[in-house]
């Protein structure tokens, strides 16, 4: 990753702003013949898609001084400040905007609204051709979207379902009555004729552009172009970046806690030094755990989150076994695992077809007495998973026990507690191992020999 070569250019003109949710994906496609990028812009105007002419803006000045963290200092870097672009709104109206997909044929821009709509807009007008619903189907966190190159058909991802959704094209071939004005059309490319003719081809027709726009060119100070130092990222080491080493003053890094904005901190240093959570990172120290999760780093290669576990069934235990990477442990049916109120916890199951699993709070399975699971891979919560993401929030409302069941199996135990009374931290997973034929009981048993052992720790007080 050598930036002594790259060209990175700054537009402050294109104004973007975030939607409520602090997870969520905004996508951006250009559009080849066009050269037109268009941009999922969320927070702006309750939603909107905006659109930018690519080839438009102009050099105004190095972007080094207003913006001091950059990744090489060497001239051969271009970090620069591109003003007076052009920029317009395609879309509005259009409720927390995500991910963004072309047709083959390049005429309509797919644009998926987060809770579970995917639109189709016409190209040429901006207009809502067909709206496509699949929130009745349980997604409704849809995030990046792509056409396939061969088939045409329309695929997105669901964050919270951790699945990849094919829509398939209808067959034959689609057609549609144009919703632009045949005589604006036409009115267009005669303007864009007379304008060539007049302007030259050098300054393109526009109909947005402000042609008033001046850029501020402002002299930069040559200092800023000076490599001053070849540690950390900008190390001459190949292996900085790479999976057989790391530098030590990149490997330093982590321990680094002065995240103001003024402090002397790289933030780009942090990211190229493969940093993909630290305590400096912004939305829960960069990473995508789930609502009161943890992160750990891992050096290149991403991170772990204290909140997930991966559920697998055992051929030879003949059992459900669960994992945690946080951890590096491996749990069954003979740990008593503690897991806490106000953590949203990701169960992935990967135990097949033949080993359906669900969460319960009662061990009698035919009551039907599941938990309330925020989001399953199937549309209900109460059927059984077998790949897939299992999220079940812990709050003041959850019960004391929960079960990891599949059919008749041995249930995998969680006990439910406050992560403040107990004053435990993150340094290690709190489990209990219990004899195997102490672990099979119900949650009443369970009430029981708690009020028990309680009378018995005060009686030994007492003594």
């Amino acid at each position: 990753m050598d930036h002594s070569i790259a060209s990175v250019r700054r537009y402050p003109d294109i104004k973007l702003y975030r939607d409520d949710f602090s997870h969520s994906h905004a996508g951006m496609i250009v559009h080849p013949g066009k050269r037109i990028l268009f941009i999922s812009n969320p927070g702006k105007n309750g939603g909107e898609v905006t659109a930018v002419r690519i080839d438009t803006g102009r050099y105004s000045r190095t972007a080094r001084e207003e913006y001091p963290i950059f990744s090489n200092r060497l001239p051969s870097f271009e970090y620069s400040i591109y003003e007076c672009t052009e920029e317009y709104t395609f879309a509005s109206g259009i409720r927390n905007p995500s991910g963004m997909a072309l047709s083959l044929d390049g005429e309509r821009l797919f644009v998926a609204e987060r809770a579970g709509k995917i639109l189709a807009l016409e190209v040429d007008s901006g207009t809502v051709l067909q709206t496509i619903d699949v929130s009745p189907m349980g997604y409704t966190t849809i995030g990046g979207m792509a056409v396939s190159p061969t088939s045409g058909d329309l695929y997105f991802v669901d964050i919270d379902a951790s699945e990849v959704v094919k829509v398939e094209a209808s067959d034959g071939e689609c057609t549609y009555n144009s919703l632009l004005n045949s005589g604006y059309k036409s009115d267009i490319e005669f303007s864009q004729k007379e304008f060539s003719a007049n302007c030259g081809s050098s300054v393109p027709f526009s109909l947005t552009r402000d042609f008033s726009c001046s850029v501020s060119g402002i002299i930069p100070n040559g200092t800023l172009f000076e490599q001053v130092h070849t540690d950390g990222y900008a190390s001459e080491n190949p292996d900085v970046q790479s999976d057989a080493g790391m530098d030590a003053s990149a490997a330093l890094l982590t321990n680094r806690t002065d995240c103001e904005y003024d402090s002397g901190l790289n933030f780009d240093a942090l990211l190229l030094g493969g940093y993909f959570c630290h305590v400096c990172l912004p939305q829960n120290h960069g990473s995508s755990c789930d609502d009161g999760g943890t992160c750990q780093n891992i050096q290149w290669q991403g991170f772990t989150c204290d909140n997930e576990f991966y559920v697998d069934y055992d051929d030879d235990s003949d059992s459900l076994v669960l994992s945690s990477l946080y951890y590096e442990t491996t749990y069954s049916h003979e740990n008593i695992i503690d897991i806490f109120r106000g953590t949203t916890y990701r169960f992935t199951v990967r135990t097949g077809d033949d080993r359906p699993v669900k969460i319960t709070q009662n061990l009698d399975m035919t009551g039907g007495n599941s938990i309330s699971i925020s989001r399953l891979q199937n549309p209900s919560s109460f059927e059984d998973v077998t790949t897939g993401p299992i999220l079940v929030s812990i709050d003041e409302t959850s019960p004391d026990f929960i079960y990891l069941t599949s059919g008749e199996l041995k249930p995998v135990t969680f006990v439910i507690k406050h992560r403040e009374a107990e004053g435990l931290t993150d340094d290690n997973m709190p489990t209990t191992v219990l004899p195997s034929a102490a672990v099979y009981f119900s949650a009443q048993e369970a009430f029981m020999w708690v009020a028990l052992l309680s009378l018995v720790g005060y009686a030994a007080f007492m003594d």
